[in-house]
């Protein structure tokens, strides 16, 4: 397609806790606000996540996560495929002004009892042709503050 690029992003960080309690935190789409840190307490800068809300019925696939940011952003992901024995998910986010095309799949592998690694691998186009590496940049910073989230969540959990 002229004037755009294809971008690859795939980041995986260790989460200290047990493989299947990351993969409840993960499958449960709408459950950002549990996990999710606000750029004051040392998360993501820009607009905050204000809302997270659930369209369609938990654990059924397809369904739909509608986060809402302080800027009145809307966007949408929708979970196309789960599987609850490999502990992966595919989902689809919605086109924006600068990204469309976007899927991505997470998947979680236990590395012992207590620890586990979480993988977030995506593709997608960008309008602008130069805007690649911002757009895998602002996705990388995503990935990592998602990390951050699970790890945080997982040790006010622990104490």
């Amino acid at each position: 397609m002229p004037g755009s690029s294809r971008v690859a992003v795939q980041r995986s960080a260790e989460v200290p806790a047990p493989a299947e309690y990351v993969w409840d935190l993960i499958r449960d789409w709408a459950g950002m606000l549990r996990w999710w840190i606000p750029a004051g307490d040392g998360g993501l800068q820009g607009p905050a996540l204000i809302g997270c809300e659930l369209i369609g019925i938990p654990g059924s696939v397809p369904r739909t996560r509608r986060m809402t940011l302080s800027n009145g952003t809307v966007a949408e992901e929708t979970v196309i495929y789960q599987n609850d024995d490999t502990w992966r998910i595919h989902y689809t986010k919605s086109d924006d002004q600068a990204v469309t095309g976007y899927l991505a799949s997470t998947y979680v592998d236990a590395l012992d009892g207590a620890h586990c690694a979480v993988c977030i691998a995506s593709v997608f186009d960008v309008s602008d042709a130069d805007g690649g590496p911002a757009a895998a940049a602002r996705f990388d910073a995503v990935y990592a503050a998602m990390f951050d989230g699970y790890g945080r969540y997982f040790a006010r959990s622990a104490g």
